[in-house]
């Protein structure tokens, strides 16, 4: 091969390699195959240029001449760049510690998983594998009754799933009640401490978590939430379903969307 012919290969394979750099990873399979056409093509590649592309893309050949990718499968024709190093993980104490504790700022802003009961009547196992399957299995067998609004389903799912579990700081007992297929009331009894320094505050933040996390686990249209103190009505508010879809929680003052719903507070701050 003249030495005109050899440079303008190394040129092109140069003005390759540039390209491929810049989109490497992106792009592996593509661009080891633009190198392997110019490999069969039975012209020789510069050999600098050749252990720099052995060297971007990770490939060694064996004795047999097959390719293999570091860290893959011994005799793959998949094509991976070398595995990255790992960031070192936090251990889980350090993740428990980063987790922000429910607060009156931040306590109606998460909510359970919304149940998809008709998912869950149709397959027996969840399909994106996020639910564990004795929970699933659980849901598989309730749908039927719950999707025809069998008010008893709906005591016997709340009874298990125990959604409201978590407010247990908030709230000195609770009582849930399921009239008929679309709805859930649910009756609480005010913490003193919470309600004479951030009433409104208070009443709407709870309200509104047992709110969406009834909403969620059952496929009723409204909650009804009273609070109680000492044997006085000091709230009452009925949440519909149809009004949580149109609002973004993350941004909601939880006093005022209650006042939104209609909701009848009756308490003296001190």
């Amino acid at each position: 091969m003249s030495e005109e012919k050899s440079t303008n290969i190394s040129e092109e394979m140069l003005r390759r390699l540039k390209s491929i750099g810049a989109d490497l990873w992106g792009n592996l399979p593509a661009a080891a195959a633009a190198v392997e056409k110019d490999e069969a093509s039975g012209e020789p590649l510069n050999p600098d240029i050749e252990e720099a592309w052995r060297q971007m893309v990770g490939i060694r050949k064996d004795a047999a001449g097959k390719k293999t990718a570091e860290k893959g499968a011994a005799g793959s024709d998949a094509v991976r760049p070398a595995a990255p190093a790992r960031k070192q993980e936090l251990p889980p104490a350090a993740v428990t510690a980063e987790k922000k504790p429910l607060t009156l700022d931040n306590l109606w802003r998460t909510a359970d998983e919304t149940v998809d009961w008709t998912d869950a009547m149709l397959h027996t196992s969840s399909r994106d594998g996020l639910t564990e399957q004795k929970k699933w299995s659980f849901y598989h067998r309730m749908a039927p009754r719950v999707l025809a609004g069998d008010t008893e389903a709906y005591a016997e799912v709340l009874t298990t799933e125990n959604p409201l579990g978590d407010l247990a700081e908030y709230t000195a007992g609770m009582v849930l009640r399921t009239p008929d297929a679309e709805r859930v009331e649910c009756v609480f009894e005010c913490r003193e401490e919470h309600l004479s320094q951030r009433g409104e505050d208070y009443l709407g933040a709870v309200s509104l978590r047992v709110a969406r996390d009834l909403l969620a686990v059952l496929p009723i249209s409204e909650v009804t939430v009273t609070g109680n103190l000492q044997g006085r009505e000091v709230l009452k508010v009925t949440y519909g379903r149809s009004q949580l879809l149109k609002k973004n929680v993350a941004f909601l003052n939880p006093a005022d969307f209650a006042r939104e719903c209609g909701a009848v507070i009756q308490f003296e701050e001190t």
